[in-house]
């Protein structure tokens, strides 16, 4: 377990902001394509087809969170911890369903995966208790505090309107992107200035 953590914790910082911005525009299409179906009546995609393609969300935006408590996991004390391991539900859930579709849907060709099977949904309400207790985790630590109020407010966001998610995230992706960058150029600028001065 030790070493997986270790791993999720060496995702470089620029690799996780794009797994979340590119999560918060599969969140987005993934509503905007349900309002469209619903507008015109059409059918929606196969089970199999939305779990493997735009429902995969799922899965990755909790990754790209436990990522980042990887990164501050002696910061985050127990309560980091519970965070964590709430979030894992997500993409454990998500690939549970992804395969399960995958073969009773897409292979077998028997369509969606019955209600019963379902249940196993739910768990997505555990990962979401898991970002709020993580987006407190990181308010509570003061190097990451905005990591914090992005995740919480996102969150939050989602009951209120259905874009809210996608944007919040969206925008947390940038910042995350655009402040590693930043701090690539400034220890690249300082290795520089460094090899000047010998």
């Amino acid at each position: 377990m030790r070493v997986v953590i270790d791993r999720l914790a060496r995702v470089p910082l620029v690799a996780v902001g794009l797994l979340i911005l590119s999560s918060a525009a599969m969140a987005a299409g993934h509503v905007l394509l349900l309002a469209q179906i619903r507008a015109v009546g059409g059918e929606e995609l196969p089970q199999w087809v939305a779990r493997l393609s735009i429902e995969t969300y799922w899965g990755l935006l909790p990754s790209a969170f436990l990522m980042l408590w990887a990164r501050r996991r002696k910061q985050g004390g127990p309560l980091g911890r519970i965070g964590a391991a709430l979030l894992a539900c997500g993409p454990v859930t998500a690939l549970l369903i992804a395969v399960g579709a995958l073969v009773w849907g897409g292979i077998l060709g028997r369509g969606d995966l019955p209600p019963s099977v379902m249940t196993v949904e739910s768990l997505f309400y555990v990962m979401m208790l898991g970002v709020a207790v993580s987006g407190v985790a990181f308010l509570l630590d003061a190097g990451v505090r905005w990591w914090g109020a992005m995740l919480l407010i996102g969150l939050l966001g989602d009951f209120v309107m259905p874009m809210a998610l996608a944007a919040v995230y969206a925008v947390f992706g940038i910042m995350l992107v655009v402040g590693a960058a930043r701090a690539g150029r400034r220890s690249t600028d300082a290795g520089t200035a460094l090899d000047a001065a010998h």
